[in-house]
């Protein structure tokens, strides 16, 4: 981390703004300018976006020139090697000169006002690390399929401090969405930023980790969009069982070994249990009726029991919307991550949540996806190239070395 810092010092000092939002990006130029658009639509001018190009090979300059020369407030940096999503959000944080930063998937949206909600949050409590909010989760069809969290840790804004964090966690989790999650950029700097040997666990764990050191501010409100498809990065990583085991096992150890092992001792088996519980529910719902009973018992970490039970489910009713129910209900019943009390509650919750928030969310994904044509279209032009380095010269921009 402390020479992704260093990197980023070299750079010339930026307006005063409140936030940075950065999003890392590889090879994901169809996406990209929806999510900047999201940004740039939905909160006001007092914040900057860094966009980390983590060696893309896809052609996605000309998208990168169009952004860079169409919208001041975003500035490129580009890597020359593709070094991993975890480099990519160490190289933002490393360049942002704000109070706050946030990072947001290539392939996800904010809705209007989440960041004025967050920083405000922030301001209010102090001593909180970060503050984070609700996402909708919107699948590769671009159908709205849910609410996180599962089960969120209060039904008002408040802000939890490590004692109830300890108290709470038992019973819920999965609280910190990081789409949503605004940081104090000194507190994430001084956690060492983001662990690249945890993969797609790296933002899940510092987060944890930052929450059980100085609390977090929970704000309810549905105000971003997380993409959940086999192809995105965290989806493809959660769906390989060899992977999902491997990086998990990572996690465990450096919760264990963190502030978190001193506070909550029997936590890190408890998030190990969760996690192999999510993956085995993403493995029904990504693969739909063709889901592979093995592959989800693999994940979940099963025994013969489990897989001759969700086997005879898949062989008699099938694994449509009856059968993956009764499958989550069983793999529930066997890892038991939640108070079954705290899920039915919350279930109940999301389900109105879902109801009144999907036409808010299907119009917003729309307006963005004309946004992205737009952006598309005059990418396309080809006009931007020269403007774009007449930019990076006057901006003292950033170009990682690594």
């Amino acid at each position: 981390m402390s020479e992704y810092i260093a990197a980023g010092l070299e750079g010339s000092p930026r307006p005063e703004t409140a936030l940075t939002v950065v999003i890392p990006h590889f090879n994901q130029k169809d996406f990209l300018p929806r999510a900047v658009a999201s940004v740039l639509q939905a909160e006001p001018g007092d914040l900057e976006i860094l966009i980390v190009d983590d060696g893309s090979t896809d052609d996605s300059e000309p998208v990168l020139a169009a952004l860079e020369a169409l919208y001041p407030l975003v500035t490129i940096i580009r890597c020359k090697t593709n070094q991993g999503v975890p480099a990519a959000l160490n190289i933002g944080l490393a360049a942002a000169q704000t109070r706050c930063v946030t990072f947001l998937g290539a392939d996800d949206l904010v809705l209007p006002d989440l960041y004025i909600h967050l920083l405000r949050a922030v301001d209010d409590y102090p001593a909180a690390a970060l503050a984070c909010g609700q996402i909708a989760i919107v699948g590769g069809d671009g159908s709205v399929r849910g609410v996180r969290p599962i089960t969120p840790p209060a039904f008002r804004t408040e802000y939890l401090d490590p004692q109830t964090i300890c108290r709470r966690i038992k019973s819920t989790d999965h609280w910190i969405c990081s789409t949503t999650a605004v940081f104090r950029t000194d507190l994430l700097r001084a956690a060492g930023g983001f662990d690249a040997t945890l993969g797609v666990f790296c933002d899940i764990v510092v987060a944890r980790i930052l929450a059980f050191q100085h609390g977090f501010v929970y704000v309810p409100g549905v105000r971003a969009v997380f993409l959940v498809a086999a192809e995105t990065l965290s989806g493809s990583a959660r769906l390989d069982p060899d992977e999902n085991t491997r990086q998990l096992a990572v996690a465990r150890e450096r919760l264990s070994a963190s502030i978190i092992g001193q506070l909550a001792p029997d936590y890190p088996d408890l998030f190990a249990r969760r996690l192999r519980f999510s993956a085995a529910r993403l493995q029904l719902v990504q693969s739909d009726r063709s889901a592979d009973p093995r592959a989800v018992v693999e994940v979940a970490g099963g025994t013969d029991t489990d897989l001759k039970v969700l086997a005879t489910i898949r062989q008699t009713i099938g694994l449509r919307w009856m059968g993956r129910l009764l499958a989550l209900g069983w793999l529930t019943f066997r890892l038991r991550p939640f108070s079954p009390a705290h899920l039915m509650v919350h279930a109940l919750r999301n389900w109105f949540t879902l109801i009144r928030q999907r036409q808010r969310v299907t119009r917003w994904i729309r307006r963005m996806d004309d946004a992205r044509r737009m952006i598309m279209t005059a990418s396309a032009a080809d006009r931007f190239p020269v403007a774009a380095r007449l930019r990076q010269t006057n901006r003292g921009h950033l170009e990682s070395k690594r």
